[in-house]
């Protein structure tokens, strides 16, 4: 088996996903007592963190050290658990034409939801991520129609998100995401895309009037496809 590189850290309670998913998978496909060979950097995420509000230069330099950590401990695939900074990513790639591949969060999603079939999806994530077109983008670009929540919504997930973020769930986050997904559906939307890695934390595929498109969990599978190839 392969190794996994997992870049986490920006925020704790979501840095636990991916190592749980990547084992669940490895243990599926592999059986009992098998897990996943990972390297997970958690990383200082404040100083990231907080030049997205005033200073947005100083991050790809940030990110390049990060992932240069990362691939120090040499892994044959790797993956970022953070949404927003796939855009940062993308504008220092071609510093990393010859690291080991990387599980694109976006470009999964994008590929995941054209096999669906899908034609009109709900995005929801941090305000950044509704409302810049990194994430949208790309997926309009294949065809896709991307639905985000209006302005007071956006303030509600922004707000969950942040007390997801420093720990703290609350059983009201569910509901009301239950409401939020079912008045989309009601709307046309087929699919939606939880485009921040706090979120499954609170959104639930049982309480779901849509099919969840988690990148975390195509991120893992796509890295366990990666670390269990001949």
């Amino acid at each position: 088996m392969k190794l996994i590189g997992v870049l986490g850290g920006t925020s704790w309670p979501s840095t636990m996903l991916p190592y749980r998913l990547l084992n669940e998978e490895v243990e599926r496909r592999c059986g009992a007592h098998h897990s996943a060979r990972i390297a997970l950097y958690s990383i200082d995420y404040h100083a990231i963190r907080t030049a997205y509000s005033h200073d947005w230069s100083v991050i790809p330099g940030l990110l390049r050290r990060e992932i240069e950590t990362l691939l120090a401990f040499g892994p044959d695939c790797w993956m970022i658990a953070n949404n927003t900074l796939h855009k940062i990513y993308d504008t220092i790639a071609p510093d990393f034409t010859h690291a080991p591949p990387m599980a694109h969060a976006i470009r999964l999603v994008r590929d995941d939801l054209v096999a669906r079939g899908a034609r009109r999806v709900l995005l929801l994530g941090t305000r950044f991520t509704m409302e810049d077109g990194y994430y949208a983008d790309p997926l309009r670009a294949a065809g896709l129609e991307v639905e985000v929540p209006v302005e007071a919504d956006r303030a509600t997930i922004g707000a969950i998100q942040t007390r997801l973020a420093n720990g703290e769930n609350d059983p009201a986050f569910t509901a009301w995401f239950a409401t939020l997904i079912a008045d989309h559906a009601a709307r046309g939307c087929e699919a939606v895309i939880l485009g921040c890695t706090e979120l499954p934390l609170a959104i639930r595929a049982a309480s779901s009037a849509l099919p969840l498109v988690d990148p975390l969990v195509l991120q893992c599978r796509a890295c366990v496809d990666l670390a269990l190839a001949g």
